[in-house]
C-alpha cells in the first residue's frame, strides 16, 4: 500500500487500482495529504468498501451491513439497530479484524454488556444486531463462522401490566375537559391499538356507518422528521370494530375544529406527547402509572374478561399469530379456569 509525495505541494497522495462492484478494474487518485500515514489510511478506508473477504475491519463489514439493510427494511427499524450497535457494540469491535475475532472476543463483550444492568430483553436484543453482522458476513463476505455462538443470557418472563376499567375511568375522569386528551386515551383503552397508529390516524380511516376503523399506517420519527410509513407488521394492517359511544366521543371531538380534511392527521402531536401527559396527570393524582403501550394490554386485558378467544384479540391487536397472543397473556386466560370448571360441572346435574 504504497503512498507517494508530491514536491510541488510537499504533500502525499495516493495511487492505485481497485475493482468495482462491476468487475471493472478502475484507477483511483487522491492528493493533499499532509501526512504519509493518512494517505495510507485513506486507501485501506477506500479499498474496504469493495472487499468481499472478512479480512477488513468490523467497522468496515459494519458499514457494508448498513448499505445492504438500507433497501430492505424500514427506515425506523434500521435507525433503532444503528443507535444500538453505534453505542453498544462498535466502541468495542471497530478496528478488529472480522475472521480474527474469535468466540472468546464475544464473550468478552458479553460481560462487558452485562455490566450494564440492562434489561433480558435489551440485552438480547443488543446482542441479535451483532449476530445479524455476523452472518452477513458468513452469507456475503466468506466468513467461515459466526462467532456468536452463545446466547448472552436467558429470556426474562414478559411483564404485562395493565389499567382495569376502574382504574382507567379514574385516569379518563382527569382529562375529560381536554378534548384531543380524553378522545385519544379513549381510542387508545377502546381499540388496543399502538401510540404510533393512533398518531396517524385520519378522519378518512373511520367509518361511522359501518362503525370501523382503519388502522393501515403508523407515525414515526427518523432523523429529526415526522413520517408515516406502514404499520409494524402485515398484520398489524387491520380494521376494528368499535362501540357507538366511542364514534360519538370521536364526533365531539371532530366538532372542534372549523374544517378538517379527511387526509388531516386527528392528533397533530408528537410522538411523546400522550406518554408526557399520562405520567404528569398519574403523578398529580396519585394514579397507578403505566406506559402508554400498556393501555394495549389493558385493552386485551378489558376483552378476556368479556369472553374474547385468543384469535379475536389477535386479530383485534394485530398479533402476527396467536402465539403471540398466548405467549403475552396465557396468564390472564388461566385466570378464568374456575369459571371454566365451574360450568362444566353444571353440564351433568
Amino acid at each position: 500500500m504504497p503512498s507517494y509525495k508530491d514536491a510541488k505541494t510537499n504533500t502525499y497522495y495516493c495511487k492505485f487500482y481497485y475493482t468495482d462492484w462491476t468487475g471493472k478494474k478502475r484507477q483511483k487518485l487522491k492528493r493533499g495529504f499532509k501526512l504519509q500515514r493518512e494517505a495510507k489510511e485513506w486507501e485501506r478506508n477506500f479499498l474496504e468498501q469493495y472487499a468481499t473477504s472478512p479480512d477488513i475491519t468490523f467497522k468496515a463489514m459494519y458499514e457494508k451491513y448498513i448499505r445492504f439493510k438500507e433497501n430492505r427494511v424500514r427506515a425506523s427499524t434500521l435507525a433503532s439497530q444503528r443507535n444500538a450497535i453505534e453505542l453498544h457494540i462498535l466502541p468495542f469491535f471497530s478496528d478488529r479484524i472480522v475472521s480474527e475475532i474469535t468466540p472468546a472476543d464475544v464473550s468478552e463483550w458479553q460481560s462487558q454488556l452485562l455490566d450494564k444492568g440492562f434489561s433480558a430483553s435489551h440485552t438480547r436484543q443488543i446482542y441479535a444486531y451483532l449476530r445479524m453482522i455476523f452472518k452477513y458476513a458468513v452469507d456475503y463476505l466468506g466468513l467461515s463462522k459466526s462467532p456468536a455462538i452463545a446466547q448472552i443470557c436467558k429470556p426474562e418472563r414478559k411483564r404485562v401490566d395493565f389499567w382495569t376499567p376502574e382504574e382507567y375511568e379514574a385516569f379518563s375522569d382527569q382529562i375529560k375537559d381536554v378534548p384531543e386528551l380524553f378522545t385519544a386515551f379513549e381510542i387508545l383503552f377502546y381499540t388496543g391499538m399502538r401510540k404510533g397508529e393512533l398518531l396517524a390516524l385520519t378522519l378518512h380511516d373511520i367509518d361511522f356507518k359501518a362503525k370501523t376503523i382503519s388502522i393501515n399506517k403508523t407515525l414515526v420519527y427518523v432523523d429529526g422528521v415526522y413520517s408515516m410509513q406502514p404499520p409494524k407488521t402485515e398484520r398489524s394492517k387491520r380494521t376494528v370494530d368499535v362501540p357507538e359511544f366511542l364514534l360519538e366521543e370521536i364526533r365531539a371531538y371532530t366538532r372542534k375544529f372549523y374544517a378538517i380534511d379527511l387526509e388531516q392527521r386527528l392528533f397533530p402531536y408528537s410522538r411523546v406527547w400522550l406518554g408526557q401527559a399520562m405520567t404528569r396527570i398519574c403523578q398529580a393524582h396519585n394514579l397507578k402509572p403505566i406506559r402508554i403501550h400498556d393501555l394495549r394490554h389493558s385493552h386485551a386485558s378489558l376483552l378476556i374478561n368479556l369472553g374474547a378467544n385468543p384469535l379475536m384479540i389477535a386479530e383485534r391487536l394485530g398479533h402476527e399469530n396467536v402465539t403471540e397472543t398466548m405467549d403475552t397473556y396465557s396468564h390472564l386466560f388461566k385466570s378464568h379456569q374456575k369459571e371454566i370448571i365451574e360450568k362444566l360441572e353444571k353440564i351433568k346435574f
